[in-house]
């Protein structure tokens, strides 16, 4: 597997690292590639940090629509946690082998009362979480150039939001029946709105 991320470098412990220590021996999980990490019925009252290897969210519905990708350094779980409804949606799956150490809610509490720099840093996850979410709802429900632009590039990249094959910009805009203009004009709004990321020439959709 590749390099393991240290629990002090992810985002909840950024400027207040010594709170990692809090962490401390908060259980760690190996999962084989393919097997189920959470769902509906399997579901921890913890957030899950992927120290190595990568996961992904699926529908609980149709397991080949996939919502989210997690590499070192991602956490899952969020929506679990802090109300009263503890359960889950998706499906967390390991893509490949992977190690997950589980911060329990209680654990959690702890953190924040102690260090309040984490309950900052977790906030700002949950608020970067939700404008994401918004922002895919608004262009998922648009039937205009964007709209059909993000629905074709979501339902034609892997597991890793790569596209999983090379097309041109002529081309694209021939499938979708757009002029290249309107194309360009679309990949760069996506791309200010954070749901594409285009780099040496591949894209990758944000989900």
């Amino acid at each position: 597997m590749e390099h393991e991320v240290k629990l002090s470098e992810i985002f909840l412990f950024d400027g207040a690292a010594e709170a990692a220590a809090l962490a401390e021996g908060a259980e760690i999980v190996t999962y084989e590639r393919g097997q189920i990490i959470y769902d509906a019925a399997e579901c921890r009252r913890s957030l899950g940090v992927v120290l190595q290897g990568r996961a992904e969210a699926v529908s609980a519905a149709q397991e080949k629509t996939v919502l989210s990708g997690f590499r070192p350094g991602a956490a899952f779980g969020a929506a679990a946690l802090f109300g009263m409804d503890h359960s889950y949606v998706s499906r967390i799956r390991a893509v490949t082998a992977c190690r997950v150490q589980f911060l329990p809610e209680k654990l959690l509490e702890r953190i924040f009362l102690t260090y309040p720099r984490t309950a900052v840093n977790y906030i700002a996850f949950l608020s970067s979480r939700v404008r994401l979410l918004n922002g895919k709802i608004a262009v998922l429900a648009q039937n205009d150039t964007e709209g059909r632009l993000y629905r074709y590039l979501a339902e034609n990249c892997d597991e890793n939001g790569n596209l999983t094959r090379r097309i041109t910009m002529t081309r694209l805009a021939a499938t979708l029946n757009m002029g290249r203009t309107s194309l360009y004009r679309a990949l760069d709004s996506l791309e200010k709105k954070h749901l594409i990321v285009r780099k040496d020439g591949i894209m990758e959709v944000m989900r």
